[in-house]
């Protein structure tokens, strides 16, 4: 073999050993600044890692939690002998995608939105910037200048993103499961 054969094939193999070293490096060092990253928290203890769950705020058709309400407000207590206010049907809790730049906040990923079919899909995307979006696999396009309220009837079951059409970031799923 020939010196010129020779140098063409340790380049060749040096090249594939840099190329794999350097993305095994940014997979495994970078990928924490990634929107779907998991948060690993390091505690006190050596070796030992745990992760952070918050409570998520109700999404979709999902009640809030019994005693609390969107402003914080605290529920009045109802003592013995005093009659309970008839029953209200609960009103459903419209759900807000927040969208900053284009995308979701860089410390979550799309959000996560529930429905059945045939029921009436309604959530409030937050964005204090013009918006354009497109709900793929649904056909709906829209422009906003500011927050608004999206609905429209879930005319089929399935899983659709909602997609920023300048980006082409997902800031939403919806989840339309069959009817009840």
């Amino acid at each position: 073999m020939s010196p010129r054969w020779t140098d063409r094939i340790l380049g060749i193999v040096l090249g594939l050993v840099i190329g794999l070293g350097v993305l095994v490096y940014f997979v495994f060092v970078h990928s924490e600044g990634t929107i779907d990253a998991p948060q690993v928290n390091e505690s006190g203890a050596a070796g030992q890692t745990t992760t952070t769950a918050q409570p998520e705020a109700p999404q979709g058709n999902q009640p809030a939690p019994a005693g609390s309400s969107k402003e914080g407000t605290e529920a009045e207590p109802t003592g013995e002998g005093t009659a309970k206010p008839p029953a209200e049907k609960p009103t459903k809790q419209v759900p807000i995608v927040q969208v900053i730049g284009g995308a979701p906040p860089t410390d979550s990923g799309p959000k996560q939105l529930t429905f059945h079919k045939g029921e009436k899909v309604r959530f409030e995307i937050e964005t204090s910037e013009p918006f354009s979006f497109e709900i793929r696999g649904l056909g709906i396009k829209q422009s906003i200048e500011e927050s608004s309220v999206i609905s429209f009837k879930a005319t089929k079951a399935g899983q659709f993103p909602v997609i920023a059409t300048a980006t082409l970031i997902g800031v939403a799923d919806i989840l339309v499961k069959p009817p009840r």
